[in-house]
C-alpha cells in the first residue's frame, strides 16, 4: 500500500461493531495491521459471537463490551448497536492510558497512513480532528436544494434540539463523526457526553451523537479542524477514481490525492460494484471493501513490479 508507519504507543485506534458487521469491522482491522503491525487497536464488541472476538484479537486488538455510559429513556429497549453511538464520548473510559483516540466506523478502511497522521496533527491537545461532508466532487453539491432546506443536518437539529436551533444550524454541513481524532485532555470529551445526553433524554436517533459533536462545534465553538475529504472519504457522494501504477484509489478530480480513509457510510455502498475511471485511461470495475479490492491492488503491484 502507502507509507509504512512507525509503531506509536501514544494513538490508540478504535472502532465497533457486531455479528453483522463483523466482515467489515475486520477489514477495518485488517487494513490498519497492513500498515502497521504495531498500532494499538481497540475494538467495542457490541454483539460478537466468540469466534469473532478471538480473531480479532489474533489481530492484536482489545475487545471491550461497553455497558450504557448515561442514562435516559427507554434504554432498556435499544438495541446493543446503539452503543456505538453511545459510548463514542467516553472512549477514554472505556480504553484509558492512551494520548490520542482515533475513530474509524467499521465501514471505513484506511488506505494511506499520511491520513492518520494529519488528524493526529491537527487534533494537537486542543482540538478535535474531523473531516466535513464537502468536496467538490460530492454530488450533493449540484443537486436542486431540498425543499424548504430540509436538508438532513437540519432535520436532525430539528430532532435533537427544537426548530429554533435546526433555523440557526441545519444550513451547516455535517462533520461526519465515522473518523476523527481527539486527545485525551481535550474539553470536547465532556461537552460531548453532556449535549449527547440532553439529546437523548428528548430522542433516540441514529445520528444523536452526531449532532451532539456538531451542536459543540457550532454552536459551542469548541476548536475543531477540518481535514480534506480525501481523509474521510464517502463514496456514496463520489466513486474515487483509480491510480493503477500504485493500486490505490484517488480523488477523482485532478490533482488525484490518494484517499486515506474510503468510507462505505449508506446500505448501498457496502456490496456495490463501482465502475471507477482509470487515471491512464479507460474504467476498472471493483467493490471499495478493503477485502475484496485487494485482488485489484495486488495486481496491480504485479504488474508494478518486475
Amino acid at each position: 500500500m502507502t507509507a509504512d508507519a512507525a509503531p506509536s504507543s501514544d494513538l490508540i485506534i478504535i472502532s465497533a461493531g457486531d455479528s453483522g458487521y463483523f466482515p467489515l469491522l475486520t477489514d477495518a482491522v485488517m487494513s490498519v495491521r497492513a500498515l502497521d503491525p504495531a498500532v494499538p487497536i481497540g475494538v467495542l464488541d457490541l454483539g460478537l459471537l466468540p469466534e469473532e472476538r478471538d480473531r480479532l484479537r489474533a489481530l492484536a486488538a482489545q475487545v471491550v463490551k461497553p455497558g450504557w455510559d448515561v442514562a435516559f429513556p427507554g434504554r432498556d429497549r435499544m438495541p446493543e448497536t446503539f452503543k456505538a453511538q453511545v459510548a463514542r464520548p467516553f472512549l477514554p473510559r472505556h480504553f484509558p492510558g492512551y494520548e490520542t483516540y482515533f475513530w474509524l466506523d467499521a465501514d471505513a478502511w484506511l488506505q494511506d497512513w499520511r491520513a492518520v497522521e494529519l488528524y493526529r496533527a491537527a487534533a494537537g491537545r486542543d482540538r478535535l480532528a474531523i473531516t466535513v461532508e464537502i468536496d467538490r466532487a460530492y454530488k450533493r453539491h449540484y443537486k436542486r436544494p431540498k425543499l424548504f432546506g430540509l436538508t438532513l443536518p437540519w432535520k436532525s437539529y430539528r430532532q435533537a434540539f427544537g426548530w429554533r436551533v435546526a433555523d440557526r444550524l441545519g444550513r451547516n454541513p455535517f462533520a461526519n463523526v465515522g473518523v476523527f481524532a481527539l486527545h485525551r485532555e481535550a474539553p470536547h470529551w465532556e461537552a460531548w457526553a453532556r449535549i449527547m445526553t440532553r439529546v437523548l433524554q428528548r430522542t433516540q436517533f441514529f445520528f444523536a451523537e452526531q449532532i451532539a459533536l456538531n451542536y459543540a462545534i457550532f454552536a459551542d465553538g469548541l476548536p475543531a479542524n477540518f481535514l480534506p475529504a480525501y481523509c474521510n472519504w464517502a463514496v456514496g457522494d463520489a466513486a474515487p477514481a483509480y491510480d493503477a501504477a500504485r493500486g490505490l484509489f484517488v480523488e477523482p478530480h485532478a490533482p488525484h490525492e490518494v484517499i486515506g480513509v474510503v468510507h462505505l457510510a449508506g446500505t448501498d455502498q457496502k456490496n456495490k460494484i463501482f465502475r471507477l475511471d482509470r487515471l491512464d485511461g479507460g474504467t476498472v470495475e471493483t467493490s471499495l471493501r478493503y477485502g475484496e479490492s485487494r485482488a485489484l491492488y495486488n495486481a496491480s503491484r504485479r504488474i508494478a513490479v518486475p
